[in-house]
């Protein structure tokens, strides 16, 4: 159930989201690196081109397709090397700006299948959605032994700055 807001026409919004996200693509990204499916079908969630950021250096764009499941394909390969099995999800926060965007922040534990952790990275996605439907359309991440976002990515608002 989406929480009440003082828009509350975005709360429909905030559920289609939500669920498409953390109901239809976690699981189907799990699936797919445990059982060696080819990437491609990450072209049903995320855009090209895609803006990614992560620990390694600069954000790059990924600007095709191919590009887009050539940077998943790397991640594939380096968890099915791990022996990755499933994700728990730690902690998550889902934002919606309009009836076209938002943005999930979520901590992801990578584990194999004794439960042990291969990493644990906090992910920013921004989602929008376009003429094929929602996707994701830049991600930033960070790796993190932190349980909650509040302590990877703590809200500052106004004078807190």
């Amino acid at each position: 159930m989406a929480p009440s807001s003082t828009r509350p026409e975005l709360d429909e919004t905030y559920t289609e989201i939500t669920d498409w996200f953390f109901e239809t693509y976690l699981p189907r990204w799990v699936t797919a690196v445990e059982t060696s499916h080819d990437p491609s079908f990450i072209g049903d969630y995320w855009a090209a081109p895609l803006w990614v950021g992560d620990d390694s250096g600069l954000v790059t764009l990924a600007p095709t397709a191919e590009d887009v499941t050539a940077w998943f394909k790397v991640t594939f390969d380096r968890l099915r090397t791990a022996g990755y099995t499933h994700t728990a999800v730690l902690d998550r926060r889902v934002v919606v700006f309009n009836k076209d965007g938002g943005a999930i922040d979520v901590i992801w534990s990578r584990r194999r299948a004794d439960d042990s952790e291969i990493e644990r990275p906090a992910v920013h996605f921004v989602i929008a959605r376009g003429r094929d439907g929602l996707r994701i359309v830049t991600i930033e991440a960070t790796l993190t032994d932190s349980d909650t976002l509040d302590e990877v990515w703590p809200i500052r608002r106004g004078g807190d700055l």
